[in-house]
């Protein structure tokens, strides 16, 4: 469970920085809006909170609206916010994303739109959107789809041709066999993991379909894939 008590406080600390960091009223309702159409602009919502005889500081609006958002979009919203904040205060951004449900929520990078559609890199926040509301299905298919989709990317990139895999298993082994012929120096094992856990989330997708898993399971099944997928993810982008 998300300890949200600890994720305002600290989400909030970050955004009172004076700088690159730093949130104004504005900047954060804009930021809102990404994920909820229906959010007042800044000025409108400011005049409804005092008409209502609410507080108009800053961090009581914005604890307001993140806990009237659902958990999955919730951690959608902080996760964008830790995008935007980790590029100047790394550590503390790194802190609240552990807070979140264990670990980073998304590799940050930018992927050509030539190779890849990069509206898939934003299910990685959806899939971490997906375990904090208990979807563990969902969020083992979107970590299967954002591994098939950038294995394909990386092919892709690094191969001209007509016709590609389109499998994550086969697409696994393309870029492992890629990788083994032009960085002939790096550790068989680590390249033995991208097919591995290709086969894992493969296997887990499979079987979340054909089984029913307790709650606890289904958790700790959800997590595990989801960090294999940002795990190798973020691999490969340093050959992209």
């Amino acid at each position: 469970m998300v300890n949200w008590n600890a994720v305002y406080k600290r989400i909030c600390e970050l955004m009172d920085v004076p700088g690159e960091t730093y949130f104004s009223g504005s900047r954060f309702i804009r930021k809102i809006q990404e994920f909820d159409e229906f959010q007042l602009d800044y000025t409108e919502y400011i005049q409804e909170r005092k008409a209502a005889g609410q507080s108009t500081t800053r961090r009581d609006f914005y604890k307001d609206i993140l806990k009237a958002l659902d958990e999955g979009v919730r951690v959608q919203v902080v996760s964008s916010i830790l995008d935007e904040e980790e590029r100047h205060a790394p550590e503390r951004s790194s802190e609240i994303r552990k807070l979140l449900g264990g670990g980073t929520l998304s590799p940050t990078a930018s992927v050509p739109a030539e190779v890849w559609n990069g509206n898939r890199l934003k299910y990685l926040g959806q899939i971490d959107g997906a375990i904090a509301s208990g979807n563990y299905q969902r969020a083992v298919t979107l970590s299967y789809t954002c591994l098939e989709g950038f294995l394909g990317a990386f092919v892709r990139a690094k191969d001209k041709r007509t016709l590609y895999p389109h499998e994550i298993i086969a697409l696994s082994k393309e870029v492992k066999d890629y990788l083994k012929e032009t960085i002939k120096d790096y550790p068989d094992e680590v390249l033995n993991g991208i097919t591995q856990a290709a086969h894992a989330v493969d296997k887990a997708r499979n079987r979340f379909s054909e089984s029913h898993f307790a709650n606890e399971a289904g958790s700790w099944l959800a997590t595990y894939v989801r960090d294999l997928t940002n795990t190798q993810i973020r691999l490969l982008l340093h050959f992209m």
